[in-house]
């Protein structure tokens, strides 16, 4: 394979990348993460009301 470096237009010097010390999460850990939230939330904010069951 002939593989060709290309500067980007897009990066800037001034980035960094993360330290040692810094927390990386990965994409799915962070959606499975709010997923769980957002149940946990949604069942706080439920009100069970029989008469209102259904409608």
């Amino acid at each position: 394979m002939n593989e060709t470096v290309k500067t980007s237009s897009i990066v800037n010097e001034k980035v960094q990348t993360p330290q040692n010390d810094q927390t990386i999460a990965p994409t799915w850990f962070v959606i499975v993460f709010l997923i769980f939230a957002l149940i946990i939330l949604k069942s706080f904010i439920y009100i069970k009301d029989d008469k209102r069951h259904g409608k």
